[in-house]
């Protein structure tokens, strides 16, 4: 199954087996391609509707062929742990983690280590492992590219920081903290974070 978050609204895209009862189910045929979930979006865009549920009967190829409709800016992100700390941002009115676009040239795991180091000013961090991407759907508001749809995967990393220097916002980007929560902490963070986010901060509840 796979989450796409388009601000709090939720699209899973599932095989049939793996629907839920209650729920705003579309289904796709074998020949569905890049039109039809065009067409559809169009209309989920016009809706109300919090969550809807894509049902095909190869979920990884309707999954594709949804992505492929959008134009894609893979980013790439961390989460910093200190002990039994994590590191967060404070950006737009809402706890987030660091994370930004992924340059020309650089691998996710290169991108996630400099966006952690500019946002947090912290360096010496060690990626201990890879953790499952986050997706999302946003409107451009640049000036290149205003008005078209973009699909984001942001691939994390979790990290290891040994360093007892001082954490420092990226200003220039719109942080305006940095802040490290215990893991009995979070739920200050979850209540004012991004939903799709919340499907990594939830790893690391006690």
């Amino acid at each position: 199954m796979y989450k796409v978050f388009w601000n709090d609204r939720l699209i899973e895209i599932c095989a049939p087996e793996n629907s839920k009862k209650n729920n705003l189910t579309v289904k796709f045929d074998e020949m569905a391609g890049t039109e039809a979930i065009r067409k559809w979006f169009a209309e989920f865009v016009a809706q109300n509707s919090k969550k809807v549920m894509l049902v095909h009967s190869n979920p990884n190829h309707l999954f594709q062929v949804f992505r492929s409709v959008f134009q894609e800016l893979p980013a790439a992100g961390g989460v910093v742990k200190r002990e039994n700390q994590l590191l967060f941002i404070f950006r737009n009115e809402k706890w987030d983690l660091p994370k930004g676009k992924i340059d020309k040239g650089e691998t996710p795991p290169v991108a996630a280590l400099r966006e952690v180091s500019e946002e947090c000013g912290i360096s010496g961090q060690r990626i201990v492992k890879q953790l499952p991407s986050t997706y999302h759907i946003y409107e451009s508001p640049y000036s290149k590219t205003k008005g078209q749809w973009i699909f984001k995967e942001t691939f994390w990393f979790e990290m290891n920081y040994g360093g007892a220097g001082e954490i420092a916002p990226q200003q220039e980007e719109g942080i305006t903290e940095v802040k490290w929560f215990r893991k009995n902490e979070l739920e200050e963070v979850l209540a004012n974070t991004y939903e799709n986010l919340k499907q990594i901060i939830l790893l690391y509840c006690d």
